[in-house]
């Protein structure tokens, strides 16, 4: 731990590792968020790896752990074009700018900026990972093997075969709807969702997070009527 450093900026805080192995760097990030849950939980952090190499699985692996602990990372700061690629593959800004003045960590939030919205207008391919630094909307189809992450909300207006995660900036008022699901794991704020048998690859689902419950239901309530 004290070989890391914390410092607040404008829009969350920058954590500077150690120059070690990528391994390394992960145990060393993820042991200290885990120490000071309360803090970082739910806020946004931008690290500074120096010239650690880091893959894009290896990064998405990052992102999905840090998830995981409620956190969003939104900037990555390196030496190394090995990771400089990773980070720019999966949209995470490689650089902060002047305008990021140090700010007491009693001021840092999580910025919730509802207009925010990325997209992805093609199917992912077996085994393609993406992660949404924002509010995601996806059209196609997560195929088997295939992951995607939101730091806010997720649309996936597609069949989900894979997994898919949202709310893993720690806005507890993100939602998630999905068109079709039979998929190998679905996450809103940390929570897993268990889908029941009934609603597995048939209506459109729509999960949200309400007073530390996940609520799921289908997105369109069937009506009958007598003929």
């Amino acid at each position: 731990m004290e070989e890391i450093t914390v410092r607040g900026i404008k829009g969350g805080v920058l954590i500077s590792l150690p120059e070690k192995p990528w391994y390394q760097q992960r145990d060393l990030l993820i042991s200290r968020i885990q120490t000071q849950e309360r803090f970082f939980k739910g806020g946004r952090i931008a690290l500074d790896v120096g010239s650690a190499e880091w893959s894009q699985d290896q990064l998405f692996k990052l992102l999905r752990d840090l998830s995981n602990e409620g956190v969003c990372l939104w900037a990555v700061l390196t030496t190394s074009d090995v990771t400089l690629a990773s980070a720019r593959n999966f949209e995470l800004q490689t650089s902060i700018s002047a305008e990021n003045a140090v700010e007491k960590p009693e001021n840092l939030q999580s910025p919730k900026d509802g207009a925010s919205v990325e997209w992805r207008m093609e199917p992912l391919e077996k085994g393609e990972k993406v992660a949404f630094k924002a509010n995601g909307t996806m059209i196609g189809d997560v195929p088997e093997g295939a992951e995607v992450i939101a730091a806010g909300s997720l649309i996936v207006w597609g069949t989900v075969r894979g997994s898919i995660k949202a709310g893993c900036g720690g806005d507890l008022s993100s939602r998630m709807c999905v068109l079709r699901y039979c998929g190998t794991g679905l996450s809103l704020c940390g929570q897993s969702v268990e889908v029941p048998k009934r609603m597995l690859n048939t209506a459109p689902l729509e999960i949200r997070y309400d007073k530390g419950t996940v609520h799921l239901q289908e997105a369109v309530v069937r009506k009958f009527k007598l003929l």
